[in-house]
């Protein structure tokens, strides 16, 4: 089979997923009726779904005449995922039955200046923790999913930046990771992750993009269904792309990047140089928890804290506007830890932004949400990558035949 019909074959199977775990119980006819999909191609994706136990039938439909439509429904408990968001600030880690319910959830420290040899024995005892706590045995986990920073190597599973130390550079994480677990481990983009992850549990769909913000700014965008990857999975970084020629250096070697300007460090350094401020709301030299803290001040009415907040909201604003103009999407998800709190004023200052200059306002208008799973986007999108790829490797095992 040619890489071609492979992917193709890949989204056929997970839109069969998609449909049945909305609908909870489907038939055949109805998932041809609900995805485009011929009805021989669907019988073959429900007999590979049916073979690995993802799927069973549960009887027949009420008959008006004809040959009664047998029923299907997932089985949640045939396999389950991990997905792990790991920057230098946050961490999240969740575990996902079939039909993309989360079974376990919790926060974790995220890498700070730590080794990399180390923050992997803390991940991988923090698996085996949310593992045990939802009762799932190792062998029924496909694998997990390490959504993080870039830029990265995903087949070699390292990262290519000395982020958060030197060590980093080049370090087998998924190697690492997989032998201290046991199961299979893939590294994804943390923004892409946040994509796959509402596109995989049925938020937005189709084509649209995710603006992605939690230790850093990223972006992850969704065309037909599937990621868009670029030349090496390390696009689409809205973060480094500069709105000021003549602003503040970053260490990717631009000026005025996005995400010097409006990330988390960022507002939590402008907090900082407002007499009086930091004291008033407690900033305590934690990004994350600093970040919160203003976020919370800013709801609650503080003018200082609103001030600064807004700033940041307009750049991402007007950078969020860039990306709309470059992939021409309806739909823009709004998702990531820093969002936790400030994510509606965020919301609506992108809205505002590509309702003003968008350059396709006038064929279609965009509509920018907030993700239901905001805080756990990117994890999530770990673990339904894990789902992915095991669809992947099957069907290049089968060599079956791709196609509408």
């Amino acid at each position: 089979m040619s890489r071609t019909e492979t992917a193709a074959r890949v989204p056929t199977l997970a839109t069969v997923l998609d449909v049945i775990r909305e609908r909870v119980t489907v038939s055949r006819v109805e998932l041809a009726e609900a995805t485009g999909l011929t009805a021989a191609t669907i019988t073959h994706a429900i007999r590979e779904l049916i073979d690995v136990g993802f799927v069973h039938e549960v009887g027949t439909a009420a008959s008006s005449g004809g040959t009664p439509r047998r029923l299907l429904e997932l089985e949640p408990t045939a396999c389950y995922t991990v997905g792990i968001q790991l920057d230098r600030f946050t961490a999240t880690g969740v575990v996902v039955d079939l039909a993309g319910h989360i079974v376990a959830r919790s926060s974790m420290a995220g890498a700070q200046e730590g080794e990399p040899a180390e923050v992997l024995r803390f991940v991988a005892d923090h698996v085996n923790d949310l593992l045990a706590t939802a009762a799932v045995p190792k062998s029924k986990v496909l694998g997990v999913g390490l959504a993080t920073y870039g830029p990265q190597d995903r087949t070699a599973g390292v990262l290519l930046t000395a982020q958060p130390t030197a060590s980093w550079l080049e370090y087998p994480l998924t190697e690492t990771l997989s032998e201290a677990l046991g199961v299979p481990v893939l590294i994804e983009n943390d923004a892409t992750a946040a994509a796959i992850g509402e596109e995989g549990l049925g938020g937005a769909r189709s084509s649209f993009a995710t603006v992605y913000m939690a230790g850093g700014i990223g972006a992850g965008v969704v065309l037909g269904g599937q990621p868009y990857r670029g030349a090496t999975s390390n696009g689409v970084e809205l973060g480094h792309i500069s709105i000021d020629a003549f602003g503040p250096a970053c260490s990717c070697g631009n000026r005025g990047c996005v995400e010097n300007i409006a990330g988390p460090t960022a507002v939590v350094l402008k907090a900082n140089t407002i007499p009086g401020l930091a004291d008033r709301l407690r900033l305590r030299g934690d990004t994350v928890a600093d970040f919160e803290r203003i976020a919370r001040a800013a709801t609650s009415g503080d003018p200082d804290a609103l001030s600064i907040l807004e700033e940041s909201a307009a750049v991402l604003g007007t950078a969020t506007v860039s990306l709309v103009n470059l992939f021409d999407v309806a739909r823009v998800v709004i998702a990531g830890a820093a969002f936790a709190t400030a994510g509606p004023l965020y919301r609506d200052a992108a809205q505002a932004a590509v309702d003003r200059a968008a350059f396709m306002r006038f064929a279609h208008p965009v509509v920018v949400e907030l993700s239901d799973h905001v805080s756990d986007a990117a994890a999530i999108g770990g673990a339904v990558a894990v789902l992915r790829r095991s669809f992947e490797a099957r069907t290049a095992r089968s060599g079956a035949p791709a196609g509408r």
